[in-house]
């Protein structure tokens, strides 16, 4: 299917978005996605503004009002978020449905993140619908397979295989016996933390889970964050490895005394979500070169479905390069000497701990 830029019979294409909350990753993951748009001649080519804390709002206010397109339009009042909020979680996914239902004034719509997903992965609706940043589609119940979505008007995302490859890496790196591990123990929160992958390497790979149970989806995030610092404590004590997970308690925030009290107990980490949180003191990750690639994966899937495309025709296996992104501080600080296969497969060195900013 073509990516070059078309009009909707002369008209621009509506672009609508939907989260869950505010979430680090999903700022991350729509800016690239901006940025690849911009590389496919969809939008003018301009400097993105900064931002701040972890919300999209602000960057969908310069896309509303200050991008430049004859091709494409994201709608000012089409930018939803239940805030983390589940007594808001039907409410908005209500106010989306009938809006594509009835105004039928949006003609595609980025669903970020599992919440998302859950939501708008359905036929109450059939506007054209593509799913970014979910921790597993598959185990969450979002999609079918990787090779289907279920729905004609539905696309989602995977890498079935990316958890496991952190986590064989990992363990290649550290040989632990006894890993940490920091989650929600609900449907959401185990999928984003990979539990089944990480259970079903446990037994292959002969190493225990030290499991800690906290709050993840809430508007509450302080208390997120406190769980998660509390539960590191506990950690550092039990096992001698902790698999950083993606959740709201793990935040510019609380990264710092989470990397503090890991580094004063020498525990090695692995972050989940990828190399910014490397950039602020944990051990490792993938490197996820700033997004770039799966941004530009996002842009050519919304280019051909505005091309003509079913979601559901286009491939929705993404697998990330298999590169490593690693903090020779915290190395240092944790007494971890990188073999030389490592430091070869390593893409992205980080000589300083980063001190991060609270938003």
């Amino acid at each position: 299917f073509k990516v070059a830029p078309v009009t909707n019979n002369g008209e621009k294409w509506r672009v609508g978005y939907y989260e869950g909350g505010a979430y680090i990753n999903y700022q991350q993951q729509l800016t690239e996605t901006v940025k690849g748009l911009m590389q496919l001649g969809w939008l003018e080519t301009a400097e993105l503004p900064e931002q701040s804390g972890e919300s999209t709002d602000m960057l969908w206010e310069w896309l509303s009002k200050k991008a430049k397109s004859d091709y494409i339009e994201f709608v000012a009042n089409a930018h939803y978020s239940a805030l983390w909020e589940d007594k808001n979680r039907k409410k908005v996914e209500d106010e989306i449905v009938f809006r594509l239902n009835n105004d039928k004034d949006i003609d595609l719509m980025i669903g970020m993140g599992t919440w998302a997903g859950k939501g708008l992965a359905n036929y109450r609706h059939r506007t054209n619908t593509l799913v970014f940043s979910t921790s597993n589609p598959i185990s969450s119940g979002i999609i079918k397979s990787v090779e289907d979505s279920g729905f004609d008007h539905v696309h989602v995302r995977v890498d079935p295989k990316r958890h496991e490859r952190q986590l064989m890496v990992f363990h290649e790196m550290i040989g632990f016996e006894k890993l940490g591990v920091v989650y929600e123990d609900s449907l959401a929160g185990r999928s984003y933390a990979a539990i089944e992958t990480i259970e079903a390497l446990a037994e292959t790979h002969d190493f225990r889970i030290i499991r800690c149970h906290t709050e993840s989806d809430t508007s509450d995030k302080q208390k997120a964050e406190e769980g998660v610092i509390n539960c590191f404590k506990d950690l550092a004590r039990k096992a001698d490895a902790i698999y950083v997970t993606q959740q709201g308690g793990v935040s510019k925030r609380s990264i710092p005394m989470l990397v503090e009290i890991a580094n004063k107990h020498k525990i090695p980490t692995f972050s989940q979500s990828g190399a910014r949180e490397v950039s602020y003191g944990v051990l490792a990750s993938l490197s996820r070169a700033g997004y770039k690639y799966v941004g530009r994966f996002h842009a050519e899937t919304i280019a051909k479905v505005l091309n003509g495309a079913q979601p559901n025709q286009l491939n929705q296996l993404y697998e990330e390069p298999p590169k490593i992104a690693l903090n020779l501080k915290t190395a240092e600080i944790i007494g971890f000497d990188p073999p030389i296969v490592l430091m070869g497969a390593t893409d992205e060195f980080f000589e300083e701990i980063i001190v991060a900013e609270p938003n």
